[in-house]
This record gives C-alpha cells, structure tokens and sequence, in this order.
C-alpha cells in the first residue's frame, strides 16, 4: 500500500475532473430538515453536525460511519446524493481507510444508481473510470500489495459487469499495472487453485462480476499481458501461479 495519503491535488487531471463533476452534477441535493438516522444508532446531534458544514469541509473522520450507513439506518436516497461528492473524493485520500472501500461504492446499487438522471449516471461512471485507471497507474514495491484488489472488489459492487475494467486493465501499457496484476494474482492465487473462489470476502460471490474476474483469470489474456514486460523479485512469480491457476480450472478456451 502507498507509504503516504495522496492528495486529489497530486493526481491527474482526468480524476480531478471528475470529482468536480460529480460535484457540479449533485449540487441541487440539499439536506433539508428530514436529514436523521435510526434512533438506536445515531444521535440528531450527529446528523446536525454533518449538517452544519460546507460539504468539502467535511472529514474523513466526520463521514465515515455515514458511508457505511448511509440509507440503510441513517438517511435517504437524497442526503446519499448531497454528501456522495465529497464520499468519493476522500476515497481517494482514504482509500484504505474506510470500513472498506467495496461498502462505500457499494451503496450506490443500494441506491439502484443506474436509475438516476443521465447526467448522474455518467458523472459516476467516468469518476469510477478514472479512479480505476488512476490506481492501475500508482507504482507498488510489494508483490502482496491488496491496492488493486481493493479497488477492483468494491468497483465491481457498482457494476453489472466488470468487463470494461478488465479490458483496460489489459489495454494499460504500464509496468504498474502489471505489477498491480501480478499482486492480484498472487493475493488470489491459493484460494482459487484451493477453494476456486477470490480472497476478499467483501465479494457478492453470486454476482455477474465475480464469475467475470474469475473466468478472466482461468483465460489466457491476463497470463500473455502478464509477460509483456519483465517483473522481478516475488512479482515474477505470478507468471507461474497463473499457470498453476488455469490448470487447476481445467481445459478452457481463452
């Protein structure tokens, strides 16, 4: 994982983009004086707080536990839309912070998000699409690094199909991304050739994107990718556990 927070500010003008969409796009939704939660769990003291702040004002620490109830115990479909600029925008700060990143983005199939105005729609698609490419471009130093695994699990808790992540995950030409693919590969390795299911626990295991990374893995594109530039020390080794994961899936077509 990154030795240090990354600022939105020391990323790249395609993210930067499209968190101020998603700002422009989600402007309109205020609170209003229905913000509360459940009376067991969040005190209107809290609610008022969140309220009481200019939206880019508010911390990680001061929307954390939100993301994680957001709709379900603590607010509606409207407050999730006023605070999910800011929501995303300290994911990038704090991507490995929250209670984990697959609930943040997950919430939006909650709020059924494919169903909003088209305008929202895309703002949320090309901030997903740029925070997936910008993570695929951050250099690891450690073969077992979970970045790439986190992003990619909680992506797929947004989407129907996971597809298009893959297909540029293959079409990035950078010794990162590989190196991200080869800590994915080896992070996932023993549980797919043993129990033939993925190590993070935060997968909907019944899901179209599941069965996607799955099946994508068993195939021979990421393998051919894989070796198009040369990986060394520990990340080497992903190559061979590739292999040793399609063999245990049985012959197959690429």
């Amino acid at each position: 994982m990154p030795e240090a927070r990354i600022k939105l500010s020391d990323t790249n003008n395609s993210l930067r983009d499209a968190v101020e969409a998603l700002y422009a796009q989600f402007l309109p939704y205020r609170l209003g004086d229905d913000f509360v939660g459940c009376d067991c769990c969040v005190s209107p003291s809290r609610s008022a707080a969140l309220a009481a702040k200019p939206l880019r004002s508010l911390t990680y620490d001061e929307l954390a536990t939100y993301a994680f109830k957001a709709m379900s115990t603590w607010g509606d479909e409207r407050h999730f839309k006023h605070f999910l600029p800011r929501l995303f925008e300290l994911t990038v700060e704090h991507r490995d912070e929250f209670v984990d990143l697959a609930v943040v983005f997950g919430k939006l199939s909650y709020a059924d998000w494919r169903s909003w105005p088209r305008r929202e729609v895309d703002a949320v698609a090309s901030f997903l699409k740029a925070y997936w490419e910008y993570q695929l471009g951050l250099d690891i130093n450690d073969p077992h690094d979970n970045a790439i695994d986190t992003v990619l699990c909680a992506e797929a808790n947004a989407f129907d199909s996971v597809q298009p992540l893959l297909d540029v995950w293959l079409a990035t030409d950078l010794l990162s991304a590989r190196k991200h693919l080869a800590a994915f590969v080896l992070l996932n390795g023993d549980d797919l050739i043993l129990k033939r299911r993925l190590w993070n626990s935060f997968w909907n295991r019944d899901s179209n994107p599941y069965r996607e990374v799955i099946s994508w893995l068993q195939s021979d594109k990421p393998s051919s990718y894989l070796r198009g530039m040369k990986l060394t020390g520990d990340f080497g080794l992903a190559a061979c556990m590739l292999d040793a994961i399609r063999a245990a899936a049985g012959p197959r077509s690429a």
